[in-house]
């Protein structure tokens, strides 16, 4: 900083300033010091500015695969939530594997992150993990939680979504002719688990079907439905990325939707702009999941009790299931 300030003609507390972003600096200063930063390829030294300042102004995003397309662009709007909070978010994938899992959350501790953001990969078996986390670090569960470690989670109200679904079905389906089946994800993980609950909760005995969180599976789930004779039906899926699939799958056979089947989605992020025709879907408030977990970062203490936070999310028409 000294070279940077002899360069500009400055004091060595005003190119501080400018290139910590801590106090507002007169532009015509301001540009006089990054150009001369930019001539001499001067660097800021994170590492040095963490052990100044304690804190290495960094959130570690640990989610549990990147093929699936909803994580990678949940952690794309999460990035835009703290674009300019002076906070780096750095993403870790965990490709659904507990042992990678405990090894990202090592990974992120030892690089001091001051917090921890975590989509677990288990409902029950990430617990472990989650509880080293929380041992040394802020710790956020994001979309899916660990019910036995008491830390903060936010994410969206899944029975709240089910529930968008069975009033839109209600008001607009005629189920003697479209009857309603339900494809799903394993219970493994919370979202899953509530997903079926809330589908339960708000539509009964209907057939179901459980797999995975991924396109393959929608493809598959289509081919049950024909074998075990469903020619017309409204099928509600726990995520877009099976809805997809089935979709696809359905189409490619020759079947129509939604004359022939309704299809209904969930998550409303990432591909559900792919689908054609256009997906209904329960959206998550990812805007408003993102704002809460910066506001919670920034205002939570040691002392708080841990927080339990449910956005209710919001149901979006489209061609699949129209009304």
């Amino acid at each position: 900083m000294a070279d940077v300030a002899a360069r500009a003609g400055v004091s060595t507390a005003t190119v501080s300033r400018v290139l910590s972003g801590s106090r507002p600096v007169a532009e015509d200063l301001r540009r006089l010091v990054l150009g001369a930063a930019r001539d001499l390829g001067y660097k800021v030294n994170l590492v040095g500015r963490a052990l100044r300042k304690g804190r290495t102004s960094t959130l570690g995003l640990l989610v549990p695969d990147l093929d699936n397309p909803f994580f990678s662009s949940l952690a794309q709007h999460l990035s835009r939530t703290f674009d300019g909070s002076g906070i780096d978010v750095l993403v870790f994938s965990a490709d659904d594997d507990l042992r990678i899992e405990r090894r990202g959350i090592e990974s992120f501790l030892g690089r001091q992150v001051d917090t921890l953001v975590i989509i677990p990969c288990h409902e029950s078996e990430s617990s472990v993990s989650v509880a080293l986390a929380a041992e040394s670090t802020l710790t956020i569960q994001l979309d899916r939680r660990v019910s036995d470690v008491d830390v903060h989670f936010v994410g969206c109200d899944n029975h709240e979504g089910m529930r968008l679904v069975e009033g839109h079905v209600s008001a607009c389906v005629d189920q003697k002719r479209q009857p309603v089946v339900y494809v799903g994800a394993s219970t493994e993980s919370s979202s899953g688990h509530e997903r079926l609950e809330g589908f339960r909760s708000h539509f009964g005995e209907h057939p179901t079907y459980l797999g995975t969180f991924d396109f393959g599976w929608g493809q598959d789930a289509a081919q049950r439905l024909l074998a075990d004779g469903f020619r017309s039906a409204t099928v509600v899926t726990a995520a877009d990325i099976i809805g997809l699939g089935l979709l696809g799958r359905l189409q490619s056979l020759g079947h129509r939707v939604p004359e022939d089947f309704r299809v209904i989605g969930f998550d409303g992020i990432g591909v559900a702009r792919l689908a054609h025709p256009t997906l209904t879907t329960v959206r998550q408030p990812v805007e408003e999941i993102g704002r809460t977990i910066l506001n919670l970062i920034n205002t939570a203490t040691s002392a708080d009790r841990h927080t339990l936070v449910r956005i209710a999310p919001e149901l979006v028409i489209g061609e699949s299931s129209p009304a």
